[in-house]
């Protein structure tokens, strides 16, 4: 069941004092809160390994302002409503995993007469939020959105793999929808809210437990607000007292830096990340990854740094022009061997430097690419992929055609071999050329031992 939260409101409306009553609450003390029931917690929490520690978290309500924004898990719509109500020149973008709810909001919102300010959909995955065509936005709100079981709940319906790391995959994709300067507001189920004592009775563990701090910095954001908000409810027929713990942030993207989620599987997330001129940007690395620079294809291959689990990147940009990075964040442990690097090995691969479609080459880890290029140069280009025939020469199989920032994933099976030993093919095994020869093709690829 999805948390109900109050929004703000114009201050003609008197449900306005209410919500910022809400909004400051601290009818308890958190510490004090910790104290009492820590021990338990940690009992709870050890039998089953999912002990998880209080970190930094935020707060937020909607401001009264011209902007852009996308719902993220609408819900009935309960939510919707105020803020559209609120905000006379706001639009929002309505997103659910649930279709029945995507109606609900849709229709609560014509009831409502605001229906020319709202668009709506079931998103086409956990790691895309919105369908290309919505935003950038100007905030992207998530509340009680990641402790929320409706939406891995579908994913599992529609046999959907949700990859690890789901919150931080989740919140950098929302990330990306963010104009420069948009804000992510967050709120959620805090630690040691009666939820999450209760899913710690069960041997649960609450999804918004993940430091927020430590997931802003993943996503590419600054953390604006963050702290938890007690509030104490009271039911007056049972006489029983709920102490319940928000969280509340807001991230703020960076004007001058941005990252994009291009990718995400249970093995491997790819980022694209955009720095301006003169500027810094920190990122943490929770997981192993690659930062490789983009640069133009007439200089020299740049090398890519390689980051241990852990480690807080900072990437500057004294050029006058913008700064371009693709970020591959490798999951979990390699399956293969472990010259050269232990995880990955990676490879400028360029039409400029020789393809050839008798030139073929047998693929053995699993990999992905990533196609580089000027979005309008772009246009209409293609890539022709073939296969060895007898005696020689070349079968055409297909013709994949791609854009700038265009990701292919391949999972190898078997070392790229079948049953007998004879190559996959077109899988692993083939050659390529440019279907449109004046297009220079060029990609990064990585291979995951």
């Amino acid at each position: 069941m999805r948390e109900r939260v109050e929004a703000s409101c114009p201050a003609s409306d008197p449900g306005r004092a209410h919500a910022a009553i809400f909004h400051e609450s601290q009818d308890f003390s958190w510490e004090a809160l910790r104290d009492r029931v820590e021990v338990t917690v940690r009992r709870q929490t050890e039998a089953v390994n999912t002990a998880a520690a209080p970190q930094g978290v935020g707060e937020t309500e909607t401001q009264a302002k011209r902007w852009e924004s996308h719902f993220l898990g609408c819900g009935n719509g309960s939510s919707v409503l105020p803020l559209l109500r609120g905000n006379p020149l706001a639009r929002v973008h309505a997103t659910d995993p649930s279709p029945t709810a995507v109606a609900d909001t849709v229709r609560r919102v014509e009831e409502a007469g605001f229906s020319d300010r709202l668009t709506a959909e079931v998103p086409p995955g956990l790691t895309r939020p919105c369908s290309p065509g919505h935003g950038p936005f100007d905030a992207v709100m998530a509340l009680f959105t990641l402790s929320a079981d409706s939406p891995r709940r579908a994913a599992r319906e529609r046999g959907a793999a949700i990859p690890g790391g789901d919150d931080a995959v989740l919140l950098s994709a929302a990330a990306g929808e963010l104009r420069p300067g948009g804000v992510l507001l967050l709120r959620d189920c805090g630690l040691y809210d009666m939820r999450h004592l209760r899913d710690a009775a069960r041997g649960e563990r609450d999804a918004t437990l993940l430091p927020t701090n430590k997931l802003a910095a993943a996503a590419g954001l600054e953390v604006v607000e963050s702290r938890y908000l007690c509030v104490r409810l009271t039911n007056q027929r049972r006489g029983v007292h709920m102490d319940r713990v928000y969280v509340h942030a807001v991230l703020r993207r960076p004007v001058g830096h941005s990252r994009r989620l291009l990718h995400a599987n249970s093995r491997l997330r790819i980022f694209d990340e955009r720095l301006g001129p003169d500027c810094t940007a920190s990122v943490h690395h929770a997981v192993p990854a690659v930062r490789w620079q983009v640069l133009d294809a007439s200089q020299p291959t740049p090398s890519p740094f390689f980051h241990a689990a852990g480690f807080t990147a900072t990437v500057r940009n004294v050029s006058p022009h913008e700064r371009r990075d693709i970020c591959f964040e490798v999951l979990g442990e390699p399956l293969h061997g472990e010259e050269e690097n232990a995880l990955v090995r990676m490879w400028d691969f360029r039409a400029s430097l020789g393809m050839d479609r008798l030139a073929f080459h047998q693929h053995v880890f699993d990999n992905a690419w990533v196609v580089l290029g000027d979005g309008a140069a772009l246009r209409g280009a293609a890539l022709n992929v073939y296969t060895p025939v007898a005696g020689g020469g070349a079968k055409l199989e297909k013709t994949v055609h791609f854009h700038d920032g265009f990701v292919s994933w391949t999972v190898v099976r078997n070392g790229g071999f079948d049953a007998d030993g004879e190559p996959l093919a077109p899988t692993c095994l083939h050659s390529v050329d440019s279907a449109v020869p004046s297009v220079e093709f060029r990609e990064y690829l990585i291979e995951l031992k």
